[in-house]
Parts: structure tokens; C-alpha cells; sequence
């Protein structure tokens, strides 16, 4: 076979390197550089360079940089999902539930309460929407469900708003780490798993002083 031929067959194909080994690589050095920095400021070599391959692996697997970081995040919100799935298991959540388990996938998380902000409020295009698809179907509609029921039964005050109630109580969840640094430095604060069974127990029974109906006064755990 005439070798000009061969060449362009071979070229930007794993040499002496198992091929799920390389794609595993590349995607591990898209999370070590696209978590830290924004997508136009990664290169294909440094993602290259990352991984220990020559940046044709990139197109061979992924069809250039996009496509490496579109696997990425699909890869890291499947993870996350999994997660997700796991708060509560009928259609409705109760508070209670997604304060512990929520605040518990950001510990073991880090990364996403930045990456959602960055991703969603200064992203754009297919990453963008990506993003906000996955995050929209995994525990937002079973958590406003919970809410809305609890104010038609009576059991929250009348005079709340689904939607503002649910805000709030994201808020109250995610701002901790969010501001991770800032708590860790100036207050003192390790965030870690004693943090998370405390964040869970207070946001839960404050969040209740706030929501419940008069005649509703118990704390629910």
C-alpha cells in the first residue's frame, strides 16, 4: 500500500496507546482546565499537553475543542443527575429531603455551583442550554410541586408564591458554597460533612418558621 496513503488513514488515531485510555485522558484534562477557566481561554494544545497526546487525538475523539467540551459536560451533569435522582423517590419532595441531600451533592461537588453561574448566565449556545435542560429535569419540578401542594393544603401560608418560595430556598442551599472561600477565611468555616448535616437541619427548620401557616408552628425534619 503506497505509504502517502497510509499515513492519511493512521492520522490523529491512537499510536501504541489503548483508544479508551486516550479519550479518558482528554476528558479528564478538559475538567482540569475547562472547571477553571472559561472555554475561549483553554487551548486545543493545552488540553493536548494535558493529557500526554499530540492534539489530533482531540478531532480523532471529539471533533475539535467543542466537541471535547460539550462530552465533558455531559459527562459531569450524567454524574450529577445520578445524584439528583436519588433525592426523594415520589413525584413530590419534601424540604427536608432536598436540603440534606442537595446540600450534600454540592459537598461532594464543588465545582458546580460556579460552573452553573458561569455556564448559565454567561454561556451561550449548546453548552448553555445543555446545562439548563439537565438542571431543569432533574429535581426543580417535583420540588415546586412540593411547594404548591403545601400551600393549597393549607400547611404554608397562603400569601406564597411557588416560585419566589423555591428561590429562596435554593439560595439558602447553594450560597455556603458559593462563597466557599469567603466562609472558610473570614468565618472560620469548614465545609465539610458536620457542615452539611448542620446547613440541612438549619435551613430546613428556618425556612419552615418562614413558610409555615399559623396553627403550623412544629418544625419538620
Amino acid at each position: 500500500m503506497n505509504s502517502d496513503v497510509t499515513q492519511k488513514n493512521t492520522v490523529g488515531r491512537p499510536a501504541g496507546r489503548d483508544g479508551d485510555r486516550v479519550r479518558s485522558d482528554l476528558l479528564e484534562a478538559a475538567r482540569s482546565l475547562f472547571l477553571k477557566s472559561e472555554f475561549k481561554a483553554v487551548s486545543l494544545r493545552q488540553l493536548a499537553e494535558t493529557a500526554g497526546v499530540n492534539a489530533a487525538m482531540v478531532n480523532y475523539y471529539f471533533g475539535g475543542k467543542q466537541g471535547l467540551y460539550l462530552a465533558m459536560i455531559e459527562e459531569l451533569l450524567s454524574g450529577l443527575e445520578t445524584s439528583l435522582s436519588d433525592i426523594g423517590n415520589s413525584e413530590t419532595l419534601t424540604i427536608a429531603d432536598f436540603s440534606r441531600s442537595y446540600s450534600q451533592v454540592l459537598l461532594e461537588n464543588p465545582w458546580w455551583p460556579n460552573f452553573l453561574i458561569r455556564e448559565v448566565l454567561f454561556g451561550e449556545g449548546e453548552t448553555r442550554q445543555a446545562v439548563m435542560q439537565r438542571f431543569a429535569s432533574s429535581f426543580g419540578p417535583r420540588l415546586m410541586g412540593s411547594i404548591g401542594k403545601e400551600i393549597e393544603t393549607g400547611s404554608y401560608r397562603q400569601d406564597l408564591d411557588p416560585a419566589m418560595t423555591m428561590i429562596s430556598l435554593m439560595g439558602m442551599t447553594i450560597f455556603p458554597f458559593l462563597t466557599r472561600p469567603v466562609l472558610e477565611t473570614v468565618l472560620n468555616v469548614r465545609i465539610d460533612q458536620n457542615f452539611v448535616d448542620k446547613l440541612a437541619t438549619h435551613n430546613s427548620k428556618l425556612f419552615h418558621e418562614g413558610v409555615l401557616a399559623s396553627g403550623n408552628g412544629e418544625s419538620r425534619s
